[in-house]
């Protein structure tokens, strides 16, 4: 069974802190895989540094694309 959780009771910067715990959490362990690739791509060149900037921007801008579509069709 789903357990359901009221975020309208009780303190709300509490309540914000639980909620955006897991979201900082997962952006913390992306930025640090980001982080790690650059490094190990720092050996290589910089042209292997720039080209990895430039997918990631694109795979960010991508992902945003969807969410606003996902986030769109689930109020509507």
């Amino acid at each position: 069974m789903i357990e359901t959780k009221n975020l309208t009771k009780g303190s709300i910067p509490r309540q914000l802190i639980r909620l955006s715990l897991p979201i900082m959490g997962t952006s913390f362990v992306q930025m640090a895989y980001n982080l790690t690739d650059m490094i190990w791509l720092g050996k290589v060149g910089s042209d292997s540094v720039a080209a990895v900037g430039v997918a990631s921007f694109f795979t960010w801008f991508g992902v945003s694309i969807m969410l606003i579509a996902r986030i769109g069709a689930e109020i509507g």
